[in-house]
C-alpha cells in the first residue's frame, strides 16, 4: 500500500493490472469503469495503457486512488508488460466467453502472474462479453470451476451492457483492503512479540 498526500489529504494508492489475451475486452472494461462509456472498437493496446480512478472505500470511507494498468495481450509485448507487475496489489485476468482459446490460456496467465508477483497476489478471473449469449462458448459453470481450481474469485461481465464491471473492482478493492489489514495486524503482533520477548530476556539477565 502506498500513501500519497494531496492538498493535505491522505489518499491510499492501489496498483491494479488487467491482463489476458488480445481482444478479450480489457480496454472496454477499463473505460466502462473509469468513464462509464463503451466503445465497440478498440485498437489493440501497444505495450501498456494507464488510467486513474478515485473512489471511496466502502469499508472505511477513506479515499482510494486506483492506478489501472491495461496491458497488451500479444506475445511480442510480454517482456514489456511483465515489468508492470512490480508493486501491484491486484490483478484482473480477463477472457472472452465467446473465444475458447482465451479461456484455455488463463492457467498460463496465472502462472505468469505468480512468477512475477509476491506470494498471495489477489487475482480475479473475469469472463467478459456475457451479452453475446448466442455466441457463448464458455459457460458460467466452466468459468467458476476454473477459478475454483486456481483458488481465485470469478465474475462475468459485459462492458457493453455495463454488467458486473463495478462489482469486479469493488471485490478486488475489498480483498486488497482485507489483505492489507491482516498484514498490518500481523506486523503489529510480530512487533509486540519481539518487545515482550526482549523484556523477558532483559529481566532474566538482571
Amino acid at each position: 500500500m502506498f500513501i500519497v498526500s494531496e492538498h493535505n489529504r491522505e489518499e491510499i494508492l492501489y496498483k491494479i493490472i488487467l491482463v489476458g489475451d488480445s481482444g478479450v475486452g480489457k480496454s472496454s472494461i477499463l473505460v466502462r469503469f473509469t468513464d462509464n462509456t463503451f466503445q465497440p472498437h478498440f485498437s489493440p493496446t501497444l505495450g501498456v495503457d494507464f488510467n486513474v480512478k478515485t473512489i471511496n472505500s466502502k469499508e472505511t470511507g477513506q479515499t482510494i486512488k486506483l492506478q489501472l494498468w491495461d496491458t497488451a495481450g500479444q506475445e511480442r509485448f510480454k517482456s514489456i508488460t511483465q515489468t508492470f507487475y512490480r508493486g501491484s496489489h491486484g490483478v484482473i485476468l480477463v477472457y472472452d466467453v465467446t473465444y475458447p482459446k482465451s479461456f484455455e490460456r488463463c492457467k498460463s496467465w496465472v502462472e505468469e502472474i505468480n512468477s512475477n508477483t509476491q506470494d498471495g497476489m489477489i487475482i480475479i478471473l473475469v469472463g467478459n462479453k456475457s451479452d453475446l449469449s448466442s455466441q457463448r462458448k464458455i459457460s458460467t459453470e466452466q468459468g467458476q470451476q476454473l477459478a475454483d481450481s486456481l483458488n481465485i474469485k470469478f465474475l462475468e461481465t459485459s462492458a457493453k451492457e455495463n454488467f458486473g464491471v463495478t462489482q469486479v473492482f469493488d471485490m478486488l478493492v475489498h480483498d486488497i483492503e482485507l489483505t492489507m489489514k491482516n498484514s498490518e495486524e500481523q506486523r503489529k503482533n510480530d512487533v509486540t512479540g519481539l518487545h515482550q520477548g526482549g523484556e523477558k530476556q532483559g529481566g532474566c539477565c538482571k
